[in-house]
């Protein structure tokens, strides 16, 4: 979640991957933007069985990406049976070329969400990260809120 790129944002969202990806499409349309949706190779460190939705713009190259649990915390919860409680959450990762384009369609998808997107202490890797929740609620206010 730690980005040095200049034009890239990246945050976690506290839902599916599949709820965000439709709240995704309707701040899209909603902005007039034209897209192409494609899948990519699932991103081992946030979970290895899930696949990517990579969606392209113009402008912006945007991967939804399925969270459930680091390698090492699910080689354990399988072994000890506890793997189908990593219920996955999606981190949101968005390469851009201007940030003027990118702030109205995340206005929009905080708009059309059930729930807070920041808020993430539902996940069990998350519940007690509360420097990383803060992390995650502030990004999300910088650019909802410019």
């Amino acid at each position: 979640m730690l980005s040095f790129e200049k034009n890239k944002w990246e945050a976690y969202v506290g839902f599916s991957q599949n709820e965000a990806l439709k709240v995704l499409e309707k701040a899209l349309d909603e902005n007039g933007v034209e897209y192409n949706l494609t899948k990519g190779k699932p991103n081992v460190m946030y979970d290895s069985k899930n696949d990517q939705f990579i969606i392209k713009t113009d402008d912006m190259c945007i991967a939804l990406i399925y969270v459930s649990a680091d390698p090492i915390t699910r080689l354990f919860a399988n072994l000890i049976g506890t793997g189908d409680r990593l219920g996955g959450i999606t981190l949101i990762s968005i390469k851009y070329a201007n940030k003027t384009q990118l702030i109205p369609i995340l206005n929009s998808f905080v708009k059309h969400s059930t729930n807070h997107p920041w808020k993430i202490n539902a996940h069990p890797r998350f519940q007690f990260a509360v420097l990383l929740q803060l992390i995650n609620k502030f990004k999300w206010k910088k650019v909802t809120m410019d």
